[in-house]
This record gives C-alpha cells, sequence and structure tokens, in this order.
C-alpha cells in the first residue's frame, strides 16, 4: 500500500495573472492566489489622481471634469458622492439558505467516490478469505459416486463336473453287493473289500465375469501436521489482511472527505476572483471613460488614453481566465460529489467571518499524533503482520506431512469380496500417511526466502510513509501559520483601504478630489478584499488539511 500525499493546489499556467487551478491530488502545499490580486492591483492603477496641465498651457483648475452627457456614467458635480459601490466579494461569498456546506460535501463524496466502492470490493474478497481459512480447520470430507462398464474377457478359472470319491485304504474298485450308503452313489468297495468306497457326482463351477461395477465411496482426512504448520498461520494471515483492508478503506474514507472539502473551499476563492475580476473590469472601463473625457477637454495626451485602453483589454482577459478558472473548479467539484450538470451549486457556510485560531499544539506532538493515528501507518502494520504469517506457511512446505484418513466403500461388486458377486457390500479402511516430496522442500526455500523480502518492503514502505507524514503535517502547519498571518495582514490592509476611501470621499466633498480618486480607493478596497477572500479560504484549506494529516479526522474508539 503506498502512502497517501497532501491535498493541495496544481499550478495552471495562465498567463501573466499566475491564477492557480486547485487539485486534491497534488504534493506541493496549498499557496493562495496573491499573485491574483497582484495582478488585478497592476491593472487597477490610476492614471492620474489630478487633473494635469496640457503641454504649454495653462494650469487647470482643480474641480473635477464633468463626464459627458452621452456616458452612461451621470455626472458627479463637486461634493457629491456617488452611490456607494456593495461589496460584490462578499455578495458573491454570501451564504445561501439550503447551499451547500464542506461537511456536506464531504458525506456525498463518501457515497458517490469510485475508489471507495474498489475498496470495499478488496474488503469484502479479504472477508471471503478469511471465511476459507476458517474452513480448513475442519477435516476433509468428500464422496464420490461412480459407474463403471467392463468390457467382456473369457474366464478360465473354474472347477469342472464329475465324481468325488473317498476311500479309506488305496486299492481297485469294485462294485458293492448292497446299496450305497448315500442315495444317487455308486457303491463300491475296495479291493480289499475291507470297507466301502463313496462317489459322489459334484456340479462344475466357474468365476463369473460382472461387466457393470457400482461404487459409493465416502472419504475423511485429517491433516495433522497442517494443524501445527499451515492452518492456524494461514487463518491469522487472513484475518490480518482482512483488517489491513479494512483500515485502507477507512484511510480512503477520510482522504476523500478532506479532498471534497478542500474542492469545495477551492471552488470558493475560484468564485472570490472571478467576481473580483468583474470589478476589476468595471473599474478600467471607469477609468477609460474618465480619461476619455478628461482628453476631450485638453487635460491629458492620447497616449494616456491608448494606455488605459490597453488595461481595460488586460482586464477583460482576466476575467475571462479568473471565469475559466471558476468554471474548471465548479466541474472538479462536480465530477468529485458526482452531481448532475443541471443542479445549481450555492456556497452554505460562511468563509469570510470565523475565528483565525492557530494549530492546537507544537509541531512535534502533530506529527507524533500523525504517526499514532494515521490509518495507513496501521494497515501496514497488519499487512505485514499477514506476510510474516505467509513466511511461516511457506516454510512448512519443505516437511514432510501427516494425514490420517478413513474410507468407506459400497459397491458392486466389492473389490475386497472373494469370489465377486453381483450384489452391494460394504467395507471400510482407516489409516495414517506420511508423505514427503522430495523437490518441495527445495522449493520451500527460494519462496520463503521471496516471503521475507515481501516482509522487509512492507517494512520499508511503512518507514518511508512515516517520513512523508511528517513532511505532510509540516507543510499543512505551515500553511496554517502563514493563512493566519495572511488573514492578520488582509484584515489591516482592507482596514486601510477602507480609511482611504472614506478620506476620498471627504476630499471628494471638498471639491479636493476627482470620480477617478474615488474609483482607484474603491479598487484598493477591492483588492483588499481579495486579499481576505484569499487569506480567510487558505485557512479554511490548511486547518482542513492539518487535521487529517495529523489524525485528527479520525474516529477515537
Amino acid at each position: 500500500m503506498g502512502g497517501r500525499v497532501p491535498i493541495s493546489d496544481r499550478p495552471v499556467n495562465m498567463a501573466s495573472t499566475s491564477l492557480r487551478l486547485p487539485s486534491t491530488s497534488a504534493t506541493r502545499a496549498t499557496r493562495p492566489h496573491a499573485a491574483l490580486a497582484i495582478g488585478l492591483g497592476c491593472l487597477l492603477t490610476p492614471v492620474v489622481a489630478l487633473a494635469q496641465p496640457p503641454a504649454g498651457g495653462a494650469p487647470a483648475a482643480a474641480a473635477p471634469a464633468q463626464p459627458a452627457a452621452a456616458a452612461p456614467v451621470p455626472p458627479v458635480a463637486a461634493g457629491t458622492l456617488p452611490p456607494t459601490v456593495p461589496d460584490r466579494v462578499a455578495v458573491a461569498l454570501a451564504p445561501q439558505p439550503g447551499g451547500l456546506t464542506p461537511d456536506e460535501a464531504a458525506r456525498i463524496a463518501l457515497r458517490t467516490r469510485y475508489s471507495i466502492r474498489s475498496r470495499q470490493a478488496e474488503l469484502r474478497a479479504a472477508a471471503a478469505r478469511v471465511d476459507q481459512a476458517l474452513v480448513n480447520f475442519f477435516p476433509r470430507l468428500s464422496i464420490t459416486a461412480g459407474y463403471t462398464r467392463l468390457s467382456p474377457v473369457e474366464n478360465q478359472l473354474g472347477i469342472g463336473g464329475g465324481f468325488s470319491v473317498g476311500a479309506l485304504q488305496a486299492g481297485v474298485l469294485a462294485p458293492c453287493q448292497t446299496a450305497g450308503p448315500v442315495p444317487g452313489a455308486i457303491c463300491s468297495v475296495s479291493q480289499a473289500g475291507e470297507s466301502p468306497v463313496v462317489a459322489v457326482e459334484t456340479p462344475s463351477f466357474t468365476f463369473p465375469v460382472l461387466l457393470n461395477s457400482y461404487s459409493f465411496v465416502a472419504s475423511i482426512a485429517v491433516p495433522i501436521s497442517d494443524y501445527v504448520l499451515r492452518i492456524s498461520q494461514g487463518y491469522a494471515a487472513a484475518t490480518h489482511n482482512e483488517n489491513a483492508k479494512r483500515l485502507e478503506l477507512e484511510a480512503e474514507q477520510l482522504m476523500v472527505a478532506a479532498d471534497a472539502k478542500v474542492a469545495f473551499y477551492n471552488w470558493v476563492r475560484a468564485k472570490g476572483s472571478a467576481a473580483v475580476a468583474d470589478d476589476a473590469v468595471q473599474q478600467a472601463q471607469v477609468h477609460l471613460k474618465d480619461a476619455q473625457r478628461t482628453f476631450e477637454v485638453g487635460l491629458i495626451s492620447r497616449a494616456d488614453v491608448l494606455r488605459l485602453e490597453a488595461q481595460v483589454a488586460a482586464a477583460q482577459q482576466t476575467q475571462a481566465e479568473a471565469g475559466a478558472f471558476a468554471n474548471i473548479a465548479e466541474e472538479q467539484l462536480r465530477t468529485l460529489l458526482q452531481l448532475p450538470p443541471g443542479k445549481p451549486l450555492a456556497i452554505g457556510v460562511d468563509v469570510l467571518h470565523g475565528d483565525p485560531a492557530g494549530p492546537a499544539g507544537a509541531l512535534n506532538v502533530l506529527q507524533d499524533q500523525a504517526l499514532a493515528r494515521r490509518l495507513e501507518i496501521r494497515a501496514l502494520d497488519e499487512t505485514e503482520y499477514s506476510l510474516k504469517e505467509n513466511v511461516a506457511i511457506t516454510r512448512a512446505g519443505a516437511f514432510p506431512r501427516i494425514d490420517a484418513f478413513a474410507d468407506l466403500n459400497y459397491q458392486n461388486p466389492n473389490q475386497r469380496v472373494f469370489p465377486q458377486k453381483d450384489e452391494f457390500r460394504a467395507t471400510w479402511d482407516a489409516g495414517v500417511r506420511l508423505s514427503w516430496t522430495i523437490n518441495d522442500t527445495f522449493s520451500a526455500i527460494g519462496a520463503t526466502k521471496e516471503a521475507q523480502a515481501r516482509v522487509e518492503q512492507i517494512a520499508l514502505q511503512k518507514s518511508q510513509i512515516k517520513d512523508s507524514l511528517r513532511l505532510e503535517v509540516t507543510s499543512a502547519y505551515s500553511d496554517l501559520v502563514k493563512a493566519i498571518a495572511s488573514i492578520e495582514a488582509a484584515e489591516r490592509g482592507l482596514v486601510a483601504a477602507e480609511e482611504s476611501l472614506r478620506v476620498r470621499q471627504e476630499l471628494f466633498r471638498a471639491g479636493r478630489a476627482t470620480s477617478t480618486d474615488l474609483v482607484d480607493a474603491e479598487a484598493q478596497v477591492t483588492q483588499a478584499r481579495l486579499r481576505r477572500v484569499d487569506a480567510r479560504v487558505g485557512l479554511l484549506v490548511a486547518r482542513t488539511r492539518l487535521d487529517h494529516a495529523a489524525g485528527r479526522d479520525v474516529p477515537q474508539k
């Protein structure tokens, strides 16, 4: 059984935005999507904080430029605040009634994941092998029935007909003068005439040739040596193997549950990134419109307008990539949960507000917990026990076998009855048999070495898994610590961005800022919200990975 790898994200090349596609099977740690915030920040850089005078002209007035009447955005007079832009990220990630939660995603994945069904089939096969090993404890009972048609043969064995003559003395026989003592006998006397001689006629006799043979045999065998060298060890090996498969199934279920939760969080993060990308396009378009109006009154050059047009195009490309990223994350979640394509997905848990608590324990304590609780280690222990029993079974092939047996024969004709008769007769036999195949001894030597090598292989694999678990716990621990620090930084950045927006609004009321300044401040708030979402989701992912890596999701019995 191989080791499991940490839950993380798989990078996807998405041009300059450095977006990363979530994946539950990559070996690297989950990285927050700070690159997307940096890319969006570059796209939302303000063009002009205040109006710039044209080359060679007089300084422009400090009042903000008024938009053209045909523009879709209404003109904003000095001292009048534009309508407050809602937090689109918070709206996109707000929990909905009946929405999907991480725990629900885990439960659905446990019912639909193909790998769990495969593990369940392996467990059923292991349980069947335990039943087979249990049957070996019983004596082997067999019943056979047969019919045989024999070819005709000529039998020369037998006794011919004639007379049987008996006399007390030797001599020539002569007829008696009186009737014989036995009816039908020929009375004769010896030549001396001292005693009669009796001759009795006997019929002829031959052994019968039976062409039909019927046989019913019941046999019982008791493998005496196997009880000592094979059967108990085989049952123990099958039992340990079943325990290993059960632990592998439970470990797979925990891994699937953690994968489903991470896939859910990555989908939420993708939705937040897509919402920020949409805001970036709208803000870049507002920049462009303000620049076009400013250019019409001669306050900026054509190059500034073209640069903003390029910025809008880049923002639209980022929007397309973020939308594709969100679609892939949603499809990954749907595939993992086996959801129908038409079923809508909604978020059912608040990911933006939670307690950013740190790891519950030191790193070395969590590593020790992982080595003690993770089911992968316990499954390898059971596998090692099973293989050790197989070594004993293989070694037993080098020794002779001792078997006790008994047979009950009900045959017509019975081979033990002489002469044979056309009738059923029952006979029995019992005994003890010692057998030893010399070649099996040398074969068992090589097979035993092979079985011992498998035990060593599992032991080395277990050591490798332990090293991997330590690294997995360390990675998840570091991600959790980093996520907590990122949340604190993102919260401070959001407070600063919101305060900057408030100051810009005050300056706007005093006629000392333009609408572009407000849009820039709103862009900074949006970026801060993106960093907060990424940090919050990264915290949930890191906490899920750490709980699984340290074995905290293992039910304690």
